[in-house]
């Protein structure tokens, strides 16, 4: 009965005025070829997450051994955002089995796609949390729907990690200020994720990092991705910052968005900083033309 009301709330929430009209479709940045995919895209301005189209937890990806947990109660939509929370973990979350799998310090959050998309441009515009943790916005898992390949051997599971930014430095020495980290991997299954158990392709060109003029927790930015079968480009309010051709990357995937905390890259934020909150205020995506 909950599940179904929340989907109902949601629901509403995008409805039209009665005796209105539907809003005009965004048109795309990169031009006419693209038709805009109003099941996958999300304004957020409903009450509540739209569980039709997103999970905030993941059966597969609850958290990491490191020492984070993914929590549903840090998930939100408000104010017409999408808003992803981290923060100290409640004694009441740690519990015999979470401490036994490594949950054991910090809760943040992760929001997924329920169905996958392909080929096209992609875009958010988003305010990163002013602390010394992940916030990122990616695309994985094309073997969601196929355990008996994503858990065996003979596969491989794609990723694109369209950003990864941080706030804040954290304990480890690194200059992560205003820096835009892009990414893609290929990992042989088994794939289970935060966890390696097949091998890593070497890619060409596989990652960038370029620095921005604008401190990502202060105001809201327009991210975007484009995806064709031949090349791949990354945005940062309209200014390319990368792009690769496409060898591998040519199955559907998840959209995700997410907050981590990464130990070995930047290290932990500082307690006094905590909690706080990613927020998103959109997600749109245009599919190619055929």
């Amino acid at each position: 009965m909950r599940k179904l009301l929340v989907v109902c709330v949601a629901l509403a929430g995008r409805l039209p005025v009665l005796g209105g009209a539907l809003p005009p479709a965004p048109a795309c940045p990169l031009g006419t070829n693209f038709v805009f995919d109003a099941n996958a895209s999300d304004e957020f301005n409903g009450e509540c997450l739209d569980e039709s189209r997103w999970e905030d937890w993941v059966e597969s990806f609850q958290g990491r051994r490191a020492g984070f947990l993914f929590a549903r109660d840090n998930v939100q939509v408000a104010d017409g955002k999408l808003q992803l929370t981290a923060r100290l973990m409640r004694s009441d979350e740690k519990t015999v089995e979470n401490l036994k799998r490594g949950f054991d310090t910090y809760a943040t959050a992760i929001c997924k796609a329920l169905r996958k998309t392909g080929y096209g441009y992609y875009e958010c515009r988003a305010k990163s949390m002013k602390a010394a943790v992940c916030n990122a916005f990616w695309l994985y898992d094309p073997l969601s729907d196929q355990p008996n390949r994503k858990y065996r051997p003979g596969d491989f599971s794609e990723e694109i990690d369209i950003f990864e930014v941080f706030g804040k430095r954290g304990t480890v020495d690194c200059d992560c200020d205003r820096i835009y980290y892009t990414t893609v991997h290929r990992l042989g299954t088994p794939y289970l994720e935060g966890r390696v158990f097949g091998s890593v392709e070497k890619l060409e060109r596989k990652a960038a990092h370029g620095k921005v003029d604008f401190d990502f927790w202060d105001g809201y930015h327009v991210y975007g991705f484009l995806w064709t079968e031949k090349e791949m480009k990354w945005y940062a309010d309209g200014v390319e910052m990368f792009s690769r051709p496409n060898d591998f990357f040519h199955r559907p995937l998840h959209v995700t968005f997410d907050c981590e905390i990464m130990y070995t890259w930047v290290g932990e934020p500082a307690a006094a900083d905590l909690p706080q909150t990613y927020s998103i205020d959109y997600f749109r995506h245009w599919r190619l033309m055929e």
